[in-house]
């Protein structure tokens, strides 16, 4: 894979400490994005400490959202 890819950072509220992913660990059908503030769960990678994966959307947005 060639370019830049955009991370998004993580807050674990359990121990406080941010996580960085990119939208490839956005587990999801369609469009792999998350919006500022949204809640999701996610894994702690076991290979690179300070990743997070497997990020899973925890509030599905109304699709109706996107096309005003």
């Amino acid at each position: 894979m060639t370019g830049a890819v955009g991370a998004y950072v993580v807050q674990d509220v359990e121990d406080e400490r941010y996580y960085v992913f990119d939208y490839r660990q956005i587990v999801t059908e369609g469009f792999r994005t998350i919006r500022t503030g949204e809640r999701v769960r996610f894994h702690l990678s076991d290979d690179s400490p300070g990743r997070a994966e497997f990020v899973i959307r925890l509030d599905q947005p109304d699709p109706a959202e996107y096309y005003e």
